[in-house]
């Protein structure tokens, strides 16, 4: 795997100049910024928000995004953020690299299925990491927060969870096709809310997880382009 991930990435460094760009594997607002709907069953969004400055300022000027914050009819709140890349591969990123930067400790990083009926096959593979970190409560005291971060790249009629593989087939439509592949990296964020709030329903990184899989299950098909 990593001679594979090597060699992908030295054939695509010398085949930046690729002619074709293929179209995104999510739909896309008039502006082109990925779309993230408003509501979708239980789910309310609050105000659409894009790029960081920060982001702006690292990633190539083609790089486009769309977060939003998310609550359930049942309380649950997570958030949901898509980054589709331009013309360059180095767009996107496995959060692995910047999560640190923000102050997580990954604790482990497994690939979970989810029933998705809108998926190819009627289930989507995705990355599911934990993660904590130390964070300070209204009340001054200082708690470890624990966190579900669930992520999966979205290609023209490609889906992986693997950056390796999406690395792989961005090298062979470069080659063999003179097509740069045009990736979104979508990633959800749930918080373990009794963490910081006593007595709220999201106990557990599984909690946390089944918060997720179930915002996967109802906004699916909002997301991905047909």
């Amino acid at each position: 795997m990593v001679v594979i991930l090597a060699v992908g990435v030295l054939l695509a460094a010398t085949t930046t100049d690729v002619a074709k760009v293929s179209e995104p594997g999510v739909k896309l607002y008039a502006d082109g910024t990925p779309y993230l709907v408003d509501r979708a069953r239980d789910w309310v969004g609050e105000e659409k928000t894009g790029l960081t400055k920060e982001e702006e300022r690292l990633l190539p000027p083609d790089t486009v995004g769309s977060r939003r914050l998310y609550q359930g009819k049942d309380g649950s709140e997570l958030y949901c953020s898509i980054i589709l890349a331009g013309r360059d591969v180095t767009s996107i990123h496995r959060p692995e690299l910047c999560l640190p930067g923000q102050g997580w400790l990954i604790q482990n990083e497994y690939t979970q299925t989810i029933p998705v009926p809108a998926a190819p096959g009627g289930m989507l593979s995705v990355m599911r990491m934990n993660a904590s970190r130390p964070a300070q409560l209204s009340d001054g005291r200082t708690a470890e927060v624990r966190s579900v971060f669930v992520y999966w790249f979205v290609g023209k009629d490609r889906v992986t969870p693997y950056h390796w593989q999406r690395m792989y087939w961005s090298a062979k439509d470069r080659i063999l096709h003179n097509t740069n592949h045009r990736w979104a990296y979508v990633l959800i964020h749930v918080l373990v809310r009794a963490d910081v709030q006593p007595g709220a329903a999201i106990k557990s990184p599984d909690d946390a997880m089944n918060v997720a899989a179930k915002f996967v299950q109802d906004m699916y098909p909002a997301l991905v382009a047909q």
